[in-house]
C-alpha cells in the first residue's frame, strides 16, 4: 500500500481499533467524527489523501449516508469507501447511491483491506491537484463579534449592492438568524426556508430554487432560516450537501450567521468561505475581541480566504481612528460604515434596502463601495493578516 494518509470518519471505538490493527504500518490514519465535516475536508486538502473511509452502522444509517453524500459532493475526486458491520445488498445499494465507490465489512481480512485501498489510491485521477486548486468557492460569510452588532442590516444592504455591482450574476442571500417570518429586516419573501431545504437536500436542484424562491431584486434571491431551526450538530452533513450544491447554482452566496453562534458556523463551513466579513462596532471592548475571534477561526478557514474588518457605526470625529483600529486588531479596515441613524431606522421600518429608501445617504454610498471591493471593481481587498 502506498505511504499516504487515509481519512477515517468513524464513531465506534471498536471500528477504530480494527482499522489501527488492519492498517498498521501502511500509512497514517487520520480519524475524525462526521459531526466535524469541515475538519475532514481540511484534512483532505492538508494531507493530499485520495481515500476517505466512512463508518456505516445500523444505529445511524441516515447520518452516515448524509456524510458520504456530503463528502462526495464537496470533493468529487476523493474515493469514499463505506465501512459496514454487515454488508448486504440493501446497505450496499444505499452506500453506492450516496456516493461511495466501495464497501468493506468491518472485521474483514486486513490484507484484503490494504489491497483494496492500495488499488483505490493507484487509480487516483491524474487531474486531482488541479481540481483541488480550482475548487469553486463563492461564499461570503458575515459574522459579528458582539450580539449588539446588526449583521442582518449589513447583509441585506450588501446583498442588494452586490446584485447592482454584478447585474448579470445569480446571487443568493441567506439569513440563518432571521425570526418572526422575516429575512434580515425584510418581511418574509417566501414560505420556503433553509430548514425545509435541509430536510431533503438530495432533491435540491435549479428547478426547485427557481420555483420556491422568487427574485427579490433582479438576479437576487433571499432565503430565511425558518423559526427555531437548528442547522449545526447532527445536521452538519445536510448543510454541507446543500451548500455544495447551492455554490454550483449561484455565482455568489452571502450568508449571515449573526453574532451568537458565529464561531460554530465558521468551524462547520469555514472551508467553503471565500470572503469573511468580521463586523464590529467601533467600541474598544468589541475591538479587543477581534483578535480573539480570529485566533479561534483561523484553523477553520482556507488559506485563500480573504478576511475583511467592517466597522458599523463609525464616527470619523470620534477616537479610535481607522488607523488605530487597524493597528490594534491586525486587520486593515475594508469598510467604515456610518451609523446614519435617521436613514437606517427609516429603511428598517419600511422593510426596504437603504439603497431604495435613501439612495444618496452616506451609508448607501459606503455599502456600494464595499460591494465593489468584494467583486473586484474598485481597489483590492487585503489578504488576511492574522494577528
Amino acid at each position: 500500500m502506498t505511504e499516504e494518509s487515509v481519512l477515517a470518519v468513524v464513531e465506534d471505538s471498536g471500528t477504530e481499533v480494527w482499522l489501527d490493527n488492519a492498517l498498521q504500518g501502511a500509512g497514517r490514519i487520520e480519524k475524525v467524527s462526521r459531526t466535524d465535516l469541515g475538519r475532514v475536508l481540511r484534512l483532505l486538502e492538508a494531507t493530499g489523501a485520495s481515500v476517505a473511509l466512512v463508518e456505516v452502522s445500523d444505529r445511524d444509517t441516515n447520518q452516515a449516508m448524509a456524510a458520504i453524500t456530503a463528502l462526495s459532493n464537496a470533493r468529487p475526486w476523493v474515493t469514499v469507501v463505506a465501512l459496514c458491520r454487515l454488508v448486504d445488498q440493501g446497505i450496499l445499494l444505499q452506500c453506492m447511491r450516496a456516493g461511495a465507490r466501495d464497501c468493506v465489512a468491518v472485521g474483514s481480512d486486513a490484507a484484503e483491506l490494504r489491497d483494496r485501498l492500495r488499488r483505490h489510491q493507484l487509480v487516483r485521477p491524474g487531474h486531482w491537484n488541479e481540481e483541488l486548486q480550482s475548487q469553486h468557492r463563492n461564499l461570503v460569510l458575515v459574522a459579528g463579534v458582539d450580539c449588539r452588532v446588526d449583521t442582518a442590516f449589513l447583509a441585506q444592504n450588501l446583498s442588494v449592492a452586490l446584485s447592482e455591482a454584478k447585474p448579470n450574476a445569480r446571487i443568493l442571500a441567506i439569513d440563518v438568524v432571521s425570526q418572526n417570518e422575516q429575512i434580515f429586516h425584510f418581511d418574509g419573501q417566501s414560505s420556503f426556508d433553509l430548514s425545509q431545504l435541509l430536510s431533503s437536500p438530495d432533491t435540491l436542484d435549479q428547478t426547485l430554487i427557481d420555483n420556491a424562491l422568487e427574485e427579490f431584486r433582479p438576479g437576487l434571491r433571499l432565503l430565511g432560516s425558518g423559526d427555531g431551526a437548528e442547522f449545526l450538530g447532527d445536521r452538519g452533513a445536510d448543510l454541507f450537501i446543500a451548500l455544495s450544491r447551492l455554490m454550483g447554482m449561484f455565482d455568489l452566496i452571502l450568508l449571515n450567521v449573526g453574532s451568537e453562534q458565529q464561531s460554530a458556523w465558521v468551524k462547520s463551513i469555514g472551508v467553503h468561505v471565500k470572503d469573511l466579513l468580521v463586523v464590529t462596532n467601533p467600541e474598544v471592548i468589541q475591538l479587543r475581541s477581534v483578535r480573539e475571534h480570529l485566533g479561534g477561526w483561523r484553523p477553520h478557514l482556507p488559506s485563500s480566504c480573504r478576511v475583511h474588518l467592517i466597522l458599523d457605526g463609525h464616527e470619523p470625529a470620534q477616537p479610535p481612528s481607522v488607523d488605530e483600529i487597524a493597528e490594534s486588531t491586525g486587520l486593515g479596515v475594508t469598510a467604515a460604515l456610518p451609523m446614519d441613524w435617521k436613514h437606517r431606522l427609516e429603511a428598517i421600518n419600511l422593510g426596504l434596502p437603504m439603497q431604495e429608501s435613501a439612495a444618496k445617504s452616506p451609508y448607501s454610498k459606503k455599502i456600494r463601495a464595499l460591494a465593489n471591493v468584494l467583486v473586484g471593481q474598485e481597489g483590492h481587498s487585503k489578504k488576511r493578516k492574522w494577528p
